[in-house]
């Protein structure tokens, strides 16, 4: 009864959950890496990079930013909002599915054929996992979890019953698109007809959702830009590629927690500003990723011989370097979520332009110097800046002292340690019966 107990208390608060499901996804993709890494080899790991780099900058400009203001209209209170997008969303599908096939026959490029394929199902399913991030939170992560375990018994029968073949990793990513696309409409409980999409509204949205689109190429570049660039403008081989890639997988593990906070605050941020929420946020993330950080650290090495095997170890100086931007990054994340939700699209996107700047200028002079590594050093750089400059500017417009993100009040600490307290009464309690 206890455990139940305790369980409903994880499930009924946002961020519990969501850091909950997020420790669990690391669990699982962490069997997956074992087998996929050994699977693919670093080789073919590398040209998974470069196409999944492409497929995720031509995704996200095939999908025009339309539903970036999701949010902002919910939070107006226009009328049948949800249908509307949706209907809007599923005649995009439909068109890109075409244009989408028509391309895989003219391009002659294996590449670029797979990028149509996986592109329309892909915008889509993005346009869904952003819309239930806003209406439920807890069953996005739901699905989030559903198809890291989807991936992961598939990758496993891949590894035993199949030939080393790239094709397997692309159909993962069809599949884990699938399951959001059909877990998230039969969650909203809605199939609305797409050949009734309004376009007047569609045409109301395009300004601001072009200037969102803009601004989530923005962010695709920042961190796909430097693999863009290591295999189309200097040819570095698809193999450091792929010790690159394990380098980046690895250290996006010290995202978990400032991405479940970001999630949470897409929702709340939505109805009001909740600054004191946001602030907290990042005094509790700012503390919890330090520990994450401390731990890819000290495992890293260890777990790259696990997971991949030793031909992966030029992947850890990789790890070391991006993880050091991890922190200051994490400030772009959380805030970010709420000028998105004020409407605040062109001061979101100016900030947002000068770190994908300065990650490109820094690339064209690392990258020829050293590699993979000087890749690692330019992200880096761009992430300092984002997130400085987000977490300035969110100072100085309201008001806040620089200890205000750091140093918990005394109210801040009551509150905490009795969130802690109930939580050892609970498990006391547990031991006792």
């Amino acid at each position: 009864m206890n455990v139940k107990r305790i369980i409903r208390r994880v499930t009924d608060n946002d961020y519990l959950f969501t850091i909950f499901t997020k420790i669990l996804a690391v669990l699982i993709g962490l069997v997956a890496s074992f087998y996929s890494n050994r699977f693919l080899g670093p080789q073919l790991k590398g040209e998974l990079g470069r196409i999944s780099s492409l497929l995720s900058i031509v995704a996200v400009t095939a999908n025009f930013g339309l539903y970036q203001p999701y949010p902002y209209y919910k939070r107006q209170g226009e009328p049948d909002v949800l249908n509307q997008f949706l209907r809007i969303f599923l005649l995009q599908f439909i068109v890109y599915t075409v244009i989408g096939v028509i391309g895989a026959v003219c391009f002659n490029s294996f590449e670029l054929t797979a990028v149509c394929l996986l592109a329309p199902i892909q915008v889509l399913a993005n346009q869904l996992s952003f819309m239930m991030m806003v209406e439920d939170v807890k069953f996005k992560n739901a699905i989030f979890f559903t198809a890291r375990i989807t991936n992961t018994v598939i990758t496993i029968l891949a590894f035993y019953t199949m030939d080393r073949t790239i094709l397997v990793a692309l159909a993962l990513i069809v599949v884990g698109d699938v399951i959001t696309v059909v877990m998230a409409l039969m969650r909203m409980k809605r199939m609305p007809n797409p050949m009734k999409a309004d376009l007047r509204f569609a045409a109301k949205i395009v300004p601001f959702g072009f200037v969102s689109m803009i601004t989530t190429l923005m962010l695709t570049l920042n961190y796909r830009v430097d693999t863009l660039m290591m295999g189309y403008m200097y040819h570095i081989p698809d193999t450091e590629i792929g010790f690159y890639s394990l380098g980046v997988s690895l250290s996006e593990y010290g995202w978990l927690i400032p991405d479940a906070f970001r999630e949470v605050l897409f929702s709340r941020t939505a109805k009001d500003d909740a600054i004191e929420e946001v602030t907290m946020s990042m005094k509790v993330n700012f503390y919890l990723t330090l520990l994450m950080i401390l731990g890819i650290l000290v495992l890293g090495r260890p777990v790259i011989r696990i997971l991949a095997g030793a031909e992966y170890l030029p992947a850890y100086p990789v790890t070391v370097m991006l993880i050091a931007g991890i922190i200051p990054m994490s400030y772009f994340k959380i805030i970010g979520t709420l000028l998105l939700a004020q409407g605040k699209k062109g001061v979101y996107l100016g900030m947002l332009s000068a770190s994908v700047a300065v990650n490109i200028l820094c690339n064209t002079i690392t990258i020829p110097l050293w590699g993979k590594m000087g890749a690692a050093v330019a992200s880096v750089v761009s992430y300092a800046v984002a997130g400085f400059v987000f977490l300035g500017y969110y100072l100085k417009t309201y008001q806040i002292p620089l200890s205000a993100v750091f140093v918990f009040s005394p109210a801040e600490k009551a509150k905490l340690t009795s969130k802690i307290g109930a939580v050892k009464r609970k498990l006391g309690k547990k031991k006792a019966v």
